[in-house]
């Protein structure tokens, strides 16, 4: 059942940007095939079709390039975006095991790409997710047999956005990490960068941390969803919404117990609930849901972005 409800969303908005799935399997490997309907913004008459598959060493030079053009049309104030890659270095990443690359093609060009990586460990994890306090590997989640997928590297080539590609290599992520045997999926996004924020929330990720980059100091968001299960969310207190830029009133409500699980993307508002699943010291048992589920409707609360008052959590 919880699958079909994340299909559904997802078809929904990719329906609702235009974008057109078809999956195939070939040679054990699936593949995806969409149409889109925005070329540099503007609808076009004649739909352009794009295929999404695994990639592989010889995609290598193509990936560089792919990383310098998305680089090179980054505007001020959002080099922490992406890293820039060479060829050669992409070309070494296929030498990594628990490393999958995902790209999106138009025709022989590479247009998008993205990559899942397999963490067995808090070690391994905290090179993908920098500063994160909760511990996904303790004894308590998954009876110590947790298994996380980090996702990030989303890239579109500034031609071929708008046509919600990166909801789809979100989605097909959170397929493959499914069929790896994954527990939980995470990533992390700058904390300016609204545009890849929103394919996640769509994916049923949620903001449950925030922490500063050591690569480069950017500011970041830090995301999860666990597989196979619910979040726990309170029907006890409000749900909030705030800007995605209002930093310091949301870290205040990551600081009382709140994490972020909708975003709108035509406001930019981040929708909050408050649980208990983040917490160290709180726990949550694997299959039952002792509070409302995300799918419950909440109480909505108008917020003074001036003067903010929450209720006392214990």
């Amino acid at each position: 059942m919880g699958n079909e409800r994340d299909l559904s969303r997802f078809f929904y908005e990719v329906r609702k940007m235009a974008t057109e799935i078809k999956v195939y399997r070939i040679n054990e490997t699936e593949i995806w095939q969409g149409k889109l309907h925005k070329v540099n913004g503007e609808n076009v008459e004649k739909a352009v079709r794009f295929i999404l598959r695994p990639l592989n060493p010889a995609d290598a030079e193509a990936m560089g390039k792919l990383s310098e053009n998305i680089y090179r049309h980054l505007r001020k104030g959002e080099e922490c975006f992406i890293h820039k890659h060479s060829g050669e270095y992409f070309y070494n990443v296929f030498d990594n095991p628990h490393l999958r690359y995902t790209g999106i093609f138009v025709g022989n060009t590479l247009i998008g790409m993205s990559y899942l990586k397999i963490c067995e460990n808090f070690q391994e994890l905290q090179e993908e997710l920098p500063n994160a306090e909760y511990d996904f590997f303790r004894a308590e989640r998954n009876g110590g047999k947790s298994r996380v997928a980090s996702f990030g590297a989303d890239s579109v080539l500034p031609k071929y956005r708008g046509n919600a590609l990166n909801s789809v290599m979100v989605n097909y992520r959170l397929k493959l990490a499914e069929q790896m045997g994954c527990t939980d999926c995470t990533s992390i996004v700058d904390r300016k960068n609204k545009w890849n924020m929103a394919p996640y929330f769509s994916g049923r990720f949620n903001l449950f941390a925030t922490a500063v980059d050591p690569s480069d100091g950017g500011k970041i968001s830090l995301l999860h969803r666990p597989l196979g299960k619910e979040t726990v969310l309170s029907c006890f207190k409000p749900r909030i919404m705030l800007p995605f830029d209002r930093f310091e009133l949301i870290d205040g409500l990551i600081g009382r117990g709140f994490v972020g699980i909708d975003f709108n993307r035509e406001t930019g508002g981040v929708l909050f609930a408050h649980s208990s699943y983040y917490t160290n010291k709180g726990r949550t048992i694997d299959g039952i849901q002792l509070l409302q589920q995300r799918k419950m409707v909440g109480m909505s609360l108008s917020v003074s972005y001036t003067h903010l008052t929450l209720p006392t959590i214990a």
